[in-house]
């Protein structure tokens, strides 16, 4: 059997790791802009990475492996780790690495952890703003000390929906076909760049639904448990492939016969 700790306390060492990785990056921010010299690309030429993003992850990692050390690691930046203890933590250090270089506010610290039944515990953290939005599998989801409940039904009509495009040309180009599909039946549209942030803007209310084909799971583990917290359905497999799409339930069912035509050609 599993030696699982509190919950309450996983989430407060989530919680805690992410505050300081904030700071770090907060830390870091002034110095930095898209054209600074240690600014590299990974996928391709609009997809940067930074000393900062590298830093963030290393610090939580670091703390992770002091008071967890037989849980596995899975972080963007490259921190990987067998669990040896059934529990794995996601690491996003820094999502929207694009808006944190230009110094704009949408990025964050997204840290979850899973055990084999997926995420268990999550924690999307906003540095700029302070705001802290956190999840327990079961147990409900909050922003910071302020517990969200269902989102509003609304008519696809009458929805604000966020989304989030690729960094990779030809999934863009994809992406533009849903895109098509999407604008004129909706209230508007909206793309702030942070998946891990357009996921708890669900959860919170301040939209209405979130759709994104071809995303990488530690862009959205902790949001994705946030707004399930909160009440939403949350879709993917096998019904939006390669993607995730959030919503209040008839919204998001709404949403799925609307994208079911396009599905990516790739898988992530």
């Amino acid at each position: 059997m599993l030696n699982i700790p509190p919950l309450a306390e996983l989430r407060d060492l989530a919680l805690r790791l992410a505050v300081a990785a904030g700071e770090e990056l907060l830390a870091r921010q002034p110095g930095l802009s898209i054209d600074a010299a240690d600014v590299e690309t990974k996928t391709s030429s609009s997809d940067p990475v930074s000393a900062a993003d590298r830093a963030s992850e290393k610090l939580i990692a670091d703390g992770l492996t002091e008071a967890r050390p037989g849980d596995g690691l899975l972080g963007e930046e490259g921190a990987a780790r067998p669990s040896t203890s059934g529990l794995t933590w996601v690491i996003d250090p820094l999502d929207g690495t694009v808006n944190y270089l230009y110094g704009r506010l949408d990025w964050c610290v997204s840290i979850v952890v899973e055990d084999q039944a997926g995420a268990l515990v999550g924690v999307v953290h906003q540095p700029r703003t302070g705001i802290t939005w956190s999840a327990i599998r079961g147990e409900g989801a909050w922003r910071d000390d302020v517990v969200l409940s269902l989102p509003r039904e609304v008519e696809l009509a009458d929805a604000l929906v966020s989304t989030g495009f690729s960094y990779l040309p030809e999934r863009r180009a994809e992406q533009a076909d849903h895109l098509r599909r999407v604008l004129p039946a909706v209230r508007d549209l909206r793309r702030g760049g942070s998946a891990a942030l357009d996921l708890c803007s669900v959860a919170d209310g301040t939209s209405d639904a979130y759709y994104e084909h071809v995303i990488q799971p530690w862009d959205i583990a902790a949001g994705a448990l946030i707004a399930r917290e909160a009440g939403a359905e949350t879709v993917s497999e096998p019904l939006f492939p390669h993607g995730v799409l959030a919503g209040a339930p008839s919204l998001a069912a709404a949403l799925v016969e609307l994208l079911a035509p396009s599905t990516p050609r790739r898988s992530v």
